[in-house]
Formats: C-alpha cells, sequence, structure tokens
C-alpha cells in the first residue's frame, strides 16, 4: 500500500473521528463525512476536503444537549430553593438584606443574558452583558452551595458567592470549549427564569392583599423577564447549533482545498 493510498480517506464515514497532530499532507477526505472530527495540530497542507460534510454531528449534538439540561436542572434547583427561602419573609427580619441581594442578582442577570443574546458576537456590550451575566450566575450557585454546607452561615455564604462569580468569570473568558459556552448560557437562561417566577410570585402576593399598584407593577415584570428568558433560552439553542464541530484548530491548512463553510447536521 502507498503513501496515497493511506492518505486516501474520500467519500468515507469519518464522523467523531481523531486526526489530532497527525502528518495528513495532500490527504483526500474528498466527500468525506468529517462532522465532529478532531483535525486540531494536524498538518494538512495541500489537504483535499472539497464536498465533504463538515460541522456538528449527531453525538456532539446530544451531548451538548444533555450538558445543557443537566445544568439547567442544577442551577434550576438552586434558585428555587433561594426563592422558596425568601417567602414570608419582611423587612424587619435578618434576612431581609438576602431577599433584596436575590432580587437584584436575579434582574441583572436576566438583563446582560437578554442584551448578551441578541447582540452581535463580537459585539463589545454582548460580550459584556455575557460576562456579567454569567458572573452573577455562578455567584448564585456560590452564594447557595457554600450557605448550605455551612449550615446558613451568612459570612460563608457571601464568601461563597465571590468564588462563584470568579469562577464563573474565568470559566467565560479563559475556556473557550463549546460545553463551557452552552453550559452558561444554559445557567443564565434559568436564572432568568427565576427572575420571571420571583417577579410573579411577588406580584401575586400584592395581589392577594389588595396591593394593587405594586401587584401590577410586578406582574409587568414578571412577563417581561418571563421574554426575556424565551430570549436566552433561544442562546442555548444557539450555542449547540453554532458548535464548532469539526475542528481544525491549529492544524497546518496551506494550500488546503474547500468548497464550502457551511455547517451539516
Amino acid at each position: 500500500m502507498n503513501h496515497s493510498d493511506v492518505n486516501n480517506f474520500s467519500n468515507q464515514v469519518l464522523r467523531n473521528r481523531s486526526f489530532k497532530g497527525q502528518v495528513l499532507n495532500g490527504a483526500d477526505f474528498g466527500g468525506a463525512d468529517v462532522r465532529g472530527c478532531n483535525f486540531r495540530n494536524a498538518q494538512l497542507e495541500g489537504a483535499n476536503f472539497i464536498g465533504a460534510k463538515i460541522g456538528v454531528s449527531g453525538r456532539q449534538i446530544a451531548v451538548l444537549s444533555a450538558g445543557a439540561i443537566a445544568i439547567c436542572v442544577i442551577v434550576g434547583d438552586v434558585v428555587s430553593r433561594l426563592i422558596l427561602s425568601t417567602q414570608g419573609q419582611i423587612p424587619e427580619s435578618r434576612s431581609w438584606s438576602f431577599v433584596l441581594l436575590l432580587y437584584g442578582v436575579l434582574s441583572a442577570a436576566g438583563i446582560a443574558g437578554a442584551i448578551a443574546r441578541t447582540q452581535p458576537p463580537t459585539s463589545k456590550i454582548g460580550r459584556f452583558a455575557g460576562t456579567i451575566s454569567a458572573i452573577l450566575s455562578g455567584a448564585l450557585l456560590g452564594f447557595f452551595y457554600a450557605g448550605t454546607a455551612t449550615n446558613n452561615n451568612s459570612q460563608a455564604a457571601v464568601a461563597g458567592m465571590a468564588i462563584g462569580g470568579v469562577l464563573m468569570f474565568f470559566v467565560n473568558s479563559r475556556i473557550r470549549r463549546q460545553f463551557a459556552k452552552v453550559a452558561i448560557a444554559a445557567a443564565r437562561s434559568v436564572a432568568t427564569y427565576a427572575a420571571a417566577f420571583l417577579f410573579s410570585a411577588t406580584a401575586s402576593a400584592f395581589l392577594s392583599t389588595q396591593k394593587l399598584f405594586l401587584g401590577t407593577c410586578f406582574g409587568l415584570l414578571s412577563l417581561l423577564y418571563l421574554w426575556l428568558a424565551l430570549v436566552s433560552f433561544s442562546a442555548i439553542v444557539g450555542e449547540i447549533a453554532n458548535a464548532e464541530g469539526t475542528s481544525f484548530r491549529g492544524a497546518n491548512l496551506i494550500g488546503a482545498k474547500f468548497d464550502r463553510t457551511d455547517i451539516l447536521h
């Protein structure tokens, strides 16, 4: 078998295979299905990818979708417990400051997440809003788990909030893997929906005590955040649909031949 035969992958189904770091100069992938393949740091000088199917594989979509669902369940459990803990609290109670903090964090996370979704990926405003939303989502998780682990110690909860925010900032700004992007989109989407739920519960409480003005205001806020939640949840679908799929990161593609750049599913 000569060298050209070894590097002849034309019209083959190669989904999810790893060619990382391999020397494949002049290889023929014409018409092959290379969705989900890893060509990172491979030598592909003069390689032929004309007619190849490039993009996200079904397995990758399934893994990312499962990850998004898991993150939604985890964050949803956290925020629902935090919201339930605020029920019945009054301004005179010792924990009222944490109630206000929860309102503020969920509100800001919802707005920031929606702005990040509606802005172009290269927009500075969009990136900044996405970072803020990610930090606040991490802060919520840190606040809950640190507080729970220390039997609701307020100082530990605040420290956990700071640590969670910093960790999520690091993940958002430094880790570019698609799973991290999907996880962040899922976390901020749930936080936005939680804000809608919190405002709805507050509206019901005011309306039940005949405080129509405040009840109406919070009711309108809940509708606004419900719409923002729908916008944010669409970001999860967008991140999965726009996943890298076939990866050529760091590969030598000098002279490589492509006839399409669309992502096939």
